[in-house]
């Protein structure tokens, strides 16, 4: 195997991917992690991804495990992304079909993954896979004020335990040359 080719090979490959990627621009997670022992919404330890691909659909792979019952979930929620200042907040997960009303994408969204907007819940798994895929085509020109690290910290009241939910993620548009 020539050796020397492997470098230039592999910078072609990740400018493809790049540039099939939303407006030029991708999301990665960088860090997900259950920041309570025995967390009743718990996420994967790993193979947990979010793609963001040409067509400007999000979609995940990976399953985020429901663990218990629940019939309460009041969640606090605290968003970090420079050089933005901090948004937090509370919300009670139980009734955010109330508030999807309001954002009928978003709620479209989760519907199609999966992911309760009303209690009581089931325990199970919610997965992602590349056929449930979410559409932001219409925000495609503004990706680029969401562009950087986001830290996301929730965690969640229930009647029968606590969750606890941190994520890191980026998104970047590839550079050129």
């Amino acid at each position: 195997m020539n050796y020397h080719l492997v470098l230039p090979i592999l910078m072609f490959l990740s400018h493809i991917n790049y540039s099939f990627a939303c407006n030029g621009y991708s999301i990665k997670i960088l860090k997900s992690q259950n920041c309570v022992e025995d967390s009743i919404i718990k996420l994967p330890e790993k193979d947990f991804s979010l793609v963001l691909d040409s067509d400007c659909n999000i979609y995940g792979s990976g399953c985020v495990e429901i663990t218990k019952d629940f019939k309460t979930a009041k969640a606090k929620y605290r968003v970090k992304k420079a050089p933005l200042p901090v948004i937090e907040g509370d919300v009670d997960l139980c009734q955010i079909s109330e508030l999807m009303k309001k954002t009928p994408d978003l709620a479209a969204g989760m519907s199609l993954v999966g992911i309760p907007t009303q209690c009581p819940v089931q325990a199970k798994k919610v997965c992602g896979t590349p056929d449930q895929k979410f559409s932001i085509l219409k925000f495609k020109n503004q990706i680029g004020m969401a562009a950087g690290t986001s830290e996301i910290r929730v965690e969640i009241e229930h009647d029968n335990g606590k969750s606890c939910i941190e994520i890191q993620s980026s998104i970047n548009k590839a550079r050129k040359g």
